[in-house]
């Protein structure tokens, strides 16, 4: 489901705000006229920004939103599960044809220990799978196979192809940030899981997204061009052009902060290019 009028009352909000909240001001010198938030603004506000951003300036990127966002996925890797308890790593992906998902390697085993247990995807419509691990890149991807369970509904199949970088080019990153996501409402809700084995479903939360600009397509960095630094549960997220291709999945955040206020000043967006990724 498309949130752009959720997006748009947000972003009634954030015009509002912008004076008080430094919008223009906290940006490196070259990005002052672009619609960035720092992370001290709610993630809501950073998608509505983002859906403006592309409405005034590639309004036929913005009307793909609705299709390209229903194949990102929330990851959630459990790991050395026990009857009373198991640790876990949170993450974003996106499905692909023939039953895949794409998402960065680090969001399996980063800061945890211990045999991977079970991998859950949640789509936004809240539907619950399982899936495995089919193999890992040199570099930071992995690629997830979807387990079917006997009787359960087709997946549909997936339209995302991948794509190569133009420097410079308009691009755009999904993903979860802090293991919450946007309601049809366009509220920030948090994940309530659902069960793969048992058929329930979990919340239906769309992932928010962050505007930016292919600055380097060999290394696959992006410049921001509206929306809000993405901190931890967006890794392993898409990174798309205006065709819809998939050009890289993310794996990390070049961030400069002022040393009094902690303000965000400066980042980048780092990403592993498609063309690093074997399927």
């Amino acid at each position: 489901m498309t949130h752009t009028r959720g997006f748009r009352k947000k972003w009634a909000l954030a015009t509002i705000a912008s004076g008080a909240l430094c919008l223009g001001g906290c940006l490196h010198p070259n990005l002052e006229e672009h619609s960035f938030i720092d992370d001290s603004f709610l993630f809501e506000h950073g998608s509505a920004l983002s859906v403006a951003y592309l409405e005034e300036h590639t309004p036929e990127f913005a009307k793909q939103l609705e299709e390209l966002q229903q194949w990102v996925v929330r990851i959630e890797v459990q790991h050395s599960a026990s009857e009373e308890s198991y640790s876990s790593n949170h993450g974003s992906g996106i499905l692909l044809g023939d039953h895949q998902v794409l998402t960065a390697k680090h969001v399996l085993h980063e800061n945890v220990t211990g045999k991977i247990s079970t991998i859950l995807l949640t789509q936004p419509d809240g539907r619950v799978l399982r899936a495995e691990v089919e193999r890992h890149g040199a570099e930071d991807w992995t690629l997830l196979r979807v387990l079917q369970a006997e009787g359960a509904p087709v997946l549909k199949h997936s339209p995302i192809e991948l794509g190569k970088p133009t420097e410079g080019e308009t691009a755009i990153f999904f993903g979860y940030p802090a293991r919450v996501g946007l309601s049809p409402e366009g509220e920030v809700l948090p994940f309530l899981k659902g069960d793969a084995q048992t058929g329930s479903m979990g919340n239906a939360l769309s992932p928010m997204l962050v505007v930016g600009s292919v600055l380097n397509a060999k290394a696959m960095t992006l410049a921001p061009l509206a929306g809000f630094p993405p901190v931890g549960g967006m890794s392993g997220g898409p990174v798309l052009n205006s065709k819809g291709h998939l050009i890289g999945v993310q794996v990390s955040v070049s961030k400069t902060t002022d040393n009094l206020t902690g303000r965000t000043l400066y980042y980048r967006i780092n990403a592993v290019p498609a063309s690093a990724v074997e399927l």
